[in-house]
């Protein structure tokens, strides 16, 4: 090799080792390309030989890699081979992400619900009533802002509320279709036989229209009518499916 060629070798060899050495002691990462043939002490380098791109932690600080005398490279440690590109990271399904938001806020409504059904209410008032109709009476009272409520009383035509198997939520407007709503999606759990509200009946089956019976008290326009089972319902009623 000539003179001239040696220095060029020696020069590029330097640089790169400078280079290197900066960034183990800087306690940094650092990936570099160099020919291969830097790697070992060859006085005949092949500057046509493959590359490979090395990386060097901050663990190789404590390592000499550079000769203090000739200024080539001696030794790496420890030295790990990288790719170009590396694997694509783990991303989350977005769609199952809300699917688990959206079951957290039900749950979360659905118990802040349940929690509302059980309010302390004084219900003496109904007289001897069933227990499955006070229950129901507590259970859709404290849903709906305590309306009024109507028990064991005297009627002029056959009625189930002289037996205490009837109750009366008096109300009026959109909190009425609530009520009678969330009392017959709930029916088999409170053991209600049928509703009346708005001059209709609901035995469980859609609404049917009923006689005029001559004032908005008599056609229930003012309360929602619920009538029970000669025994208790099937369950606990679900306030998450009340409105």
């Amino acid at each position: 090799m000539s003179r001239r060629a040696a220095e060029r070798v020696a020069r590029s060899h330097t640089g790169r080792a400078q280079a290197v050495a900066a960034a183990a002691v800087a306690g940094s990462t650092l990936a570099v390309t160099l020919p291969l043939v830097a790697l070992i002490e060859n006085d005949a380098p092949d500057l046509t030989a493959s590359t490979a791109a090395l990386q060097l932690t901050a663990g190789d600080a404590a390592q000499p890699v550079v000769s203090p005398t000739t200024g080539r490279l001696r030794s790496f440690s420890p030295v790990a081979a990288t790719s170009a590109s590396g694997a694509e990271p783990a991303t989350a399904d977005a769609e199952s992400l809300l699917k688990a938001v959206g079951m957290a806020e039900i749950a979360q409504k659905a118990a802040a619900a349940q929690a509302r059904a059980e309010c302390a209410i004084d219900l003496s008032g109904l007289g001897r009533v069933k227990p499955w109709v006070s229950s129901a009476a507590k259970f859709l009272s404290c849903l709906y802002d305590e309306p009024d409520l109507i028990g064991v009383a005297g009627r002029g035509r056959v009625s189930d509320h002289p037996l205490g198997l009837a109750l009366d939520l008096m109300t009026r407007g959109a909190e009425g279709d609530r009520i009678a709503e969330c009392a017959l999606r709930n029916r088999e759990a409170l053991g209600i036989s049928y509703v009346i509200w708005k001059q209709r009946i609901n035995y469980g089956s859609g609404w049917q229209r009923m006689e005029n019976r001559g004032n908005e008290t008599e056609n229930h326009f003012d309360h929602v009518h619920i009538s029970f089972e000669r025994s208790a319902g099937s369950g606990t009623p679900d306030a998450s499916t009340c409105g």
